[in-house]
């Protein structure tokens, strides 16, 4: 097999613990594959493949903004609400940014063809109401992604990742995302561009950590491939709302249009420990041994983003896995960020149709149909606790979260 190399233009889990048979050598020495899945490459390479051992591609991947470009982006945000529309109808065309406009396409670029991330820095949004600082957000973001994605059947585009002090529902029943609890590396299944606005940090802990998905598959290749085998095949069980199904068989890692991509959430495959007996299949022992590998394989390989106050992330959700420390939030602060998913109509990957239905619950036809789309510049002030909790990244359109509103 020859190696891949991924396209570039210049210039552009808390660790699941290892069961005691999942270690990898029982399995190792069964039927392993004698290479890569069907498909599959030996290996890939390119700008999107990196480790913290070979050095910090965050730095690479940061766009730093100058004065000026503060400047500008008021001006824009001035511009706008003079047009007097409603704050969700921002866009490159009502949002204009003549000079900044050129180096957010080339973030936008960074994201789909070179590392697969970039981080915007330089705003302070204590200078900000909620309000601006959320058309800033929209404002930035839609240079990075011209669609928005829906997350949850209430028509939610932005989610507040935060424990509020004001929420009185104990943190067992709450969406792992309202807790301070660590967080097990996984993408945001269904959305292309996961984007976050930094509202505030926390005292201590609850930095986000990512991992390259094509690292992990060369690490895994040459280590554990049997593992990268069980998770290419179209036999793991995926909770989804249908109405003839609560789950779907697919893969969590697919080679597709000459890219490698990865949909997994482990909170998200197999039952839910709450739900009801038999109506999900569980996983085999192989494959709880695959996932926890997966995330050895991604901690090994983690670099933290070292995120400021008023920075915003953009990561290629397909590319990219991501995982979150615990953490404490002081006296009179919260760890506060503002999630966003994005898809870029002419940048965006092609995706195989073993991924469609949750993309399809977030940008297709599915989402097409969820009406009175809600923008909410602050979290509740009160929790409303879902049927199910243990989810890690809520899951649009899934019937456990039906009754969800996304903070």
């Amino acid at each position: 097999m020859s190696t891949h190399v991924l396209s570039h233009i210049p210039g552009s889990i808390a660790t699941l613990p290892l069961s005691e048979q999942g270690n990898g050598s029982a399995f190792d020495a069964i039927n392993r594959p004698s290479g890569p899945p069907q498909g599959f490459p030996a290996s890939v390479e390119g700008p999107m493949v990196w480790s913290a051992a070979q050095g910090n591609p965050v730095n690479a991947s940061l766009l730093q903004l100058q004065p000026e470009d503060v400047i500008e982006l008021e001006a824009a945000l001035k511009s706008f609400q003079a047009l007097e529309l409603d704050g969700d109808q921002i866009s490159r065309e009502h949002f204009r940014l003549p000079n900044l406009g050129s180096r957010l396409a080339q973030c936008a670029l960074e994201v789909h063809r070179g590392s697969g991330m970039c981080i915007v820095r330089g705003l302070a949004p204590g200078q900000y109401t909620p309000e601006l600082n959320t058309m800033l957000f929209l404002g930035i973001a839609s240079y990075i992604g011209d669609q928005r994605g829906v997350q949850n059947s209430s028509g939610y585009m932005l989610s507040h990742v935060v424990e509020s002090k004001s929420w009185t529902v104990p943190r067992e029943k709450r969406h792992g995302i309202h807790t301070n609890n660590s967080l097990p590396f996984h993408n945001d299944m269904g959305c292309e561009i996961l984007s976050m606005q930094v509202r505030d940090c926390a005292v201590t802990g609850g930095h986000t950590n990512v991992a390259s998905v094509g690292a992990i598959y060369n690490e895994m290749m040459q280590n554990d491939s049997w593992a990268v085998d069980l998770l290419a095949q179209s036999n793991w069980p995926v909770r989804v709302a249908k109405k003839d199904s609560s789950y779907v068989l697919s893969p969590l890692l697919e080679f597709h249009d000459g890219k490698l991509m990865i949909s997994m959430d482990p909170s998200r495959v197999g039952p839910h420990p709450n739900g009801p007996v038999g109506l999900v299949p569980r996983l085999l022992p192989e494959q709880q041994a695959a996932l926890s590998l997966l995330q050895r394989h991604a901690a090994n390989l983690q670099v933290p983003l070292q995120t400021r106050s008023g920075d915003m992330v953009f990561l290629n959700n397909y590319a990219v896995l991501h995982a979150r420390d615990a953490y404490e939030d002081g006296e009179s602060s919260a760890r506060h960020l503002v999630r966003m998913w994005l898809r870029n109509s002419e940048l965006g990957w092609q995706i195989p149709s073993s991924m469609h239905i949750p993309w399809d619950a977030v940008f297709g036809q599915r989402a097409k149909k969820v009406r009175n789309l809600q923008y909410p510049v602050d979290p509740l002030p009160e929790y409303m606790a879902p049927k199910y909790s243990n989810g890690t990244a809520a899951f649009v359109g899934d019937e456990e979260d039906e009754d969800e509103i996304v903070e």
